[in-house]
């Protein structure tokens, strides 16, 4: 059998679905990335064209040659390792296929971290849009997981134990609130990166000419980006920007997911993670049904949390330009998208498909009922003996129960002390946990409310087919167009 050479987990043929997309693998295809720079350098022309810079006839051929499928890719591959230039190759294969006098307009006044950084903020404005629409989805299934389960009382946790009665409805809510304001980071950090670099050797302009600001401002407009202020070679602010925000949402994925693993432990077992039959948990115990999809996301978000660290390392760089920066993202961007695109697809499946044990939750709670209604036990005695005294018969009363096997109830009921106090009919009120949510339903309307006029509703058959190596069955998504 011979090698395939296939290293990165990503690229397995077995595993690799669990890492990332098929539509993330496509956007960040290597020969996407070839293709992204000659559409580049054909948009540059074109814009050059426009403003008499270069005549309109080599334009219009660099353009139409400015197709992957028309360069000789092995020699690109020797140059390169000859070379150790990462564009020029490309250039010279590009020039090869083109006549003399249009092939000297090639690149005519820029630098390579000029199409190189370009075409990357087009990778990303392609993939951007893919995970704003899936984030969006698990923000609307969200939303009505919390209208459908608002008013369902359950166990509320805090710090492993359990606390105080709330709803279900309200936990979620919860995920939902910090997702919305996930999206609305997104958004802002995509305003901020969707931006152009055309600014020459040290960010003068100066080989571009007399109108090199007016150049910037029609190829950025043709690429469909914003034009930058000033260059941003060794400022790589925006791209740390890019992967601290994912690294921030993904965490926030990550917290629900290892939510619903906790609760889907045996011994709690109020929610679940899809399953279907064949779903294999053990090799020696058949009876697991392990949460792989939620344990995947949690894998998943550390690995995008230490990526977020790389971006914040790039922001230290040298002079006017340092490539040090520039080779890190080439990594750390396209693992942390690739990885982020697997939680976002995990996640709309965990979302559409959770399972609520309805009847766990509700055993749960009425169990629980006697130690997690000690706070309107102590407000009912409050009344009589003040606060302070109240909560240190109720906090003695519960320790001794649970020394006892008991109720705190029962405890305060044998005191000679307390049992004076009491009123059984008042008792029967503060010990229902379901009366003792508070504004869990308030509180949940009011963020689904709210995510429901701000986040909108993708479509959900979104898709879009590329023009170039389509015949191939690559790639299908296109170029910055």
């Amino acid at each position: 059998m011979r090698c395939q050479s296939i290293c990165h987990i990503v690229d397995s043929p077995f595993y690799g679905a669990s890492y990332t997309t098929s539509e993330a693998r496509m956007i960040f295809c290597h020969l996407y990335r070839f293709q992204r720079w000659l559409h580049v350098e054909a948009v540059l022309a074109r814009s050059q064209a426009q403003l008499d810079i270069i005549p309109a006839r080599a334009a219009r051929a660099i353009g139409e040659k400015a197709d992957i499928r028309l360069i000789d890719l092995s020699k690109v591959k020797r140059e390169i390792k000859h070379t150790g230039h990462s564009l020029v190759p490309l250039l010279n294969a590009l020039r090869e296929i083109l006549d003399e006098d249009s092939g000297s307009y090639v690149h005519h006044g820029a630098t390579t971290q000029d199409i190189q950084d370009t075409g990357l903020v087009l990778e990303l404005k392609d993939y951007l849009e893919t995970a704003l629409r899936d984030l969006e989805l698990i923000i609307h299934g969200l939303i009505g997981l919390t209208e459908r389960y608002k008013g369902l009382p359950m166990t509320g946790r805090t710090h492993s134990q359990q606390a105080l009665p709330m709803t279900l409805g309200l936990k979620i809510a919860s995920w939902l609130d910090e997702l919305s304001r996930g999206h609305e980071r997104l958004l802002a950090c995509q305003d901020r990166v969707l931006v152009s670099q055309l600014f020459g050797g040290v960010g003068t302009m100066d080989a571009l000419g007399k109108r090199a600001l007016k150049l910037l401002e029609v190829f950025s407009n043709h690429l469909g980006l914003k034009p930058p202020p000033c260059s941003w070679h060794a400022a790589r602010d925006r791209i740390a920007d890019l992967l601290c925000t994912i690294g921030i949402i993904a965490g926030g994925l990550g917290r629900i997911a290892n939510e619903i693993r906790t609760l889907s432990r045996s011994e709690v077992g109020e929610l679940e993670e899809p399953f279907h039959m064949g779903k294999v948990g053990s090799s020696t115990m058949p009876h697991k049904v392990n949460p792989e999809m939620c344990e995947q996301v949690v894998v998943l978000s550390r690995l995008i949390k230490a990526n977020a660290g790389l971006g914040l390392e790039g922001l230290i760089n040298e002079h006017e330009r340092d490539y040090r920066a520039v080779r890190m993202e080439w990594v750390s961007v396209t693992d942390t998208c690739l990885f982020f695109a697997a939680i976002l697809s995990l996640m709309k499946r965990i979302i559409q498909g959770l399972v609520v044990h309805k009847k766990r939750i509700e055993a749960n709670l009425v169990e629980a009922a006697s130690f997690i209604s000690s706070e309107a036990l102590m407000f009912l005695l409050a009344d009589k003996i003040g606060l302070s005294r109240a909560h240190q018969l109720v906090y003695e009363a519960s320790m001794a129960a649970r020394a006892q096997g008991k109720r705190p109830i029962d405890i305060l009921l044998e005191d000679k002390d307390t049992a004076g106090l009491l009123d059984r009919r008042a008792l029967d009120a503060a010990l229902n946990p379901r009366i003792h949510t508070g504004l869990s339903v308030e509180l949940a309307d009011r963020v689904s409310r709210m995510a429901r006029q701000t986040i909108p509703i993708p479509a959900r058959d979104w898709k879009r087919r590329c023009p170039i190596l389509e015949d191939k069955g690559t790639c299908q998504i296109p170029f910055g167009s």
